[in-house]
C-alpha cells in the first residue's frame, strides 16, 4: 500500500477514535449547563416567577451548543470548556433573560389594564393563521386538517385551542402597544422639517411612465403593432390582447428608471430608449414573452415634491416616535416594579 495513503488513513482513524471522546465530553458539557447550583427560579417579576426551566426553553442555549458542536466541535469545545466561553453562554442567557422579564411586565400591565382579546378577534386571527399555512404550503382546507392531525392534533379546535394557548399573551401585548402609541401623531411641521433637512432622500433618477403588452408569440405581437400604427388604442389593445397581470390597467407598469430593479433587463433598456408617445418599433423578447412597449410619460432627475412624499414621511416618523415612546413605557414600567433576578 501506498506510504502517503497509509498516513492519511491512519490519520483519519486518529482523529476518529479522538474526537468521539471530545464530543461525548463536549455533549456532557452542554447538558451540564444548568447545573444544580442553578437556581430554579431565575427571576421574580412582582412576585411572579419566571423559571430556569422556562428561561432555558426559551433561549434555547442547549439546541444552539449541540448545533454548535455538530457544526464546528472545535469551536464548540472552546465555547464549552473555556471561562470566557462559559462567559458568553452566561451574558446571553442574561440576555434573554431580560427579555422574559420584559415580556412578563407587559403582560401584566395588559391584564391590569383589562385587556382581552374578543372572540371576534381570535376568530380573525386564527383565519388568517390558517390562510398563512395553507398559502405556504400550498394545502386547501382538508389537506391542511390531515395534516394537523398528523401532527398529533385531534381538530382543528384542538389546534386552535393550543395555539391561543402559546400565543395568547403575545396578542395581549400588542393590544397593549396599541393603547400605548395610539394617539401619537406627526404634525405636517414635522413632516416638512424632516423633508427640508433630508433632501438627499428624496432625489429621483430620470423616470419615464412605461405601458406594455405582453404577448406569448411573436407572430400575434406584430400583428397588434400594425393594428396601433393604424390607429388602434394602444391601452384598449392591452385590455384585449395582454397575458400579463397589467392588461386590466391598459398595460400601465408605472414610472421606471434606468436602474430599476426586478424587471427584465433587455425590457428596461428598450422602454428607456424610448421618448414619450414613441412606441417599440418591433415586438421585445424576454423571457416572459413579446412586448410592445410604449412611454406615455417622463419626469427629470431632480427632488420629489414635499407633497408627494408627505405620507411616506409621516409614516416613517410616526413609527420611529411610536417606538420611542414604547420603550419610554417599557422602562417606566421596569422602575417602578418589582424584578429580583436569581443569575
Amino acid at each position: 500500500m501506498n506510504l502517503k495513503k497509509n498516513v492519511l488513513v491512519i490519520s483519519a482513524i486518529l482523529f476518529l477514535v479522538l474526537s468521539v471522546p471530545v464530543m461525548a465530553q463536549d455533549a456532557q458539557d452542554i447538558n451540564e449547563t444548568v447545573t444544580e447550583e442553578t437556581p430554579e427560579v431565575a427571576a421574580y417579576v412582582n412576585g411572579e416567577e419566571i423559571s430556569m426551566q422556562e428561561l432555558e426553553q426559551f433561549a434555547g442555549v442547549r439546541d444552539i451548543l449541540m448545533q454548535l458542536l455538530q457544526s464546528n466541535q472545535e469551536f464548540a469545545s472552546v465555547m464549552l470548556q473555556t471561562e470566557s466561553g462559559q462567559g458568553v453562554i452566561e451574558e446571553f442567557r442574561k440576555l434573554k433573560l431580560e427579555q422574559l422579564v420584559t415580556n412578563e411586565l407587559l403582560v401584566q400591565e395588559a391584564k391590569n389594564r383589562g385587556i382581552e382579546v374578543s372572540n371576534e378577534e381570535m376568530n380573525n386571527i386564527f383565519d388568517q393563521q390558517v390562510n398563512a399555512l395553507k398559502q405556504q404550503n400550498n394545502l386547501n382546507d382538508e389537506q391542511l386538517e390531515k395534516a394537523i392531525q398528523q401532527q398529533g392534533f385531534e381538530s382543528m379546535e384542538q389546534y386552535k385551542n393550543m395555539f391561543f394557548e402559546n400565543n395568547m399573551n403575545g396578542f395581549l401585548v400588542n393590544k397593549l402597544r396599541e393603547e400605548v402609541v395610539n394617539e401619537i401623531e406627526v404634525t405636517d411641521s414635522e413632516a416638512e422639517d424632516f423633508y427640508n433637512n433630508n433632501q438627499e432622500q428624496f432625489e429621483t433618477a430620470a423616470q419615464k411612465r412605461v405601458s406594455h403588452i405582453l404577448f406569448d408569440e411573436k407572430e400575434k405581437a406584430e400583428e397588434v403593432l400594425t393594428e396601433i400604427n393604424n390607429g388602434a388604442d394602444f391601452a384598449e389593445m392591452a385590455k384585449e390582447h395582454s397575458t400579463g397581470p397589467t392588461a386590466e390597467d391598459g398595460g400601465d407598469l408605472g414610472f421606471i428608471t434606468a436602474e430599476e430593479r426586478g424587471l427584465d433587463a433587455t425590457f428596461r433598456d428598450a422602454a428607456m430608449s424610448l421618448d414619450v408617445g414613441e412606441l417599440s418599433s418591433e415586438p421585445v423578447e424576454t423571457q416572459f414573452g413579446f412586448h410592445l412597449i410604449k412611454v406615455t410619460e417622463s419626469r427629470e432627475a431632480g427632488i420629489r415634491d414635499f407633497e408627494e412624499v408627505s405620507s411616506q414621511i409621516k409614516s416613517q416618523l410616526r413609527s420611529q416616535k411610536q417606538s420611542q415612546a414604547f420603550q419610554e413605557f417599557v422602562e417606566g414600567l421596569r422602575e417602578k416594579s418589582e424584578v429580583e433576578i436569581n443569575l
